[in-house]
């Protein structure tokens, strides 16, 4: 289900296991308090304890827990953001290195941060694709079949433009159904791309499912009662979006 064998050298280089790359816990796209989630560095630091492990937080137009993740020194990271554009288009872009993350973030997305929209600023897709040119980066397109205003499949007209410029489509995406990542894989192969995958999480509950699955102790049947428990996270993330715009 997910496909270890199509990610990228730029991520394998990081850590290596035997040239075993499924045996490493893999995680390329999760979110903490610095934007919608409810995780933070103590938590990831006690989960990935005794992990062979690699990870990317990916915050919606934020870096601060992506940097302080490498002053953690039992966390393997690859520094990360989800940059939100100006349409709601939202590329995840993974950095060689921490500085060149913070100079990106400070002179070409803080500035044009939305004030009221988290995930959203005032900068179109194509301004970031030709930024990100200036630095050593990896691109990868997320949840291309997500619900609504992320289903980009449906609502961007622009999408085969986009994928020509891309490294990779995110083929796993732990929020979503098994259907929508299948479909998210055809489009890779349709395009010979390379893939990263993650839980996308935004708690410890989505973090430790994500996990099972990783360990292949995930069936079909459990993903119905984790659904029910995800409800939790739905509000959760809900209160989460209208605090950003209330501290505004």
């Amino acid at each position: 289900m997910v496909e270890f064998d199509k990610l990228d050298e730029f991520f394998k280089s990081k850590i290596i296991l035997d040239g075993k790359y499924d045996g490493i816990y893999y995680d390329l796209h999760l979110h903490t308090k610095a934007s919608d989630g409810f995780l933070d560095i103590k938590f990831l630091k006690s989960f990935l304890k005794e992990k062979n492990h690699l990870i990317s937080i990916t915050d919606h137009n934020e870096i601060r827990k992506s940097i302080k993740s490498f002053e953690v020194e039992s966390i393997n990271s690859v520094p990360g953001i989800e940059i939100g554009c100006e349409d709601g288009m939202e590329i995840l872009a993974y950095f060689e290195n921490p500085k060149e993350l913070e100079e990106f973030y400070k002179v070409y997305l803080e500035p044009y941060k939305n004030r009221y929209r988290m995930a959203k600023s005032y900068k179109s897709w194509e301004y970031y694709i030709e930024v990100l040119k200036k630095f050593k980066t990896h691109t990868s397109l997320p949840h291309l079949n997500g619900y609504a205003q992320k289903n980009y499949i449906k609502n961007k007209k622009y999408l085969e433009e986009i994928i020509k410029v891309v490294d990779s489509i995110e083929t796993y995406n732990h929020s979503l159904d098994k259907v929508r990542n299948l479909r998210a894989r055809d489009i890779r192969e349709k395009y010979d791309l390379k893939a990263t995958f993650g839980s996308d999480a935004h708690t410890r509950f989505d973090m430790r499912s994500y996990e099972k699955l990783e360990n292949n102790e995930m069936f079909e049947e459990l993903k119905i009662i984790e659904g029910a428990k995800k409800l939790y996270s739905v509000i959760g993330l809900g209160g989460k979006h209208l605090k950003y715009i209330f501290k505004k």
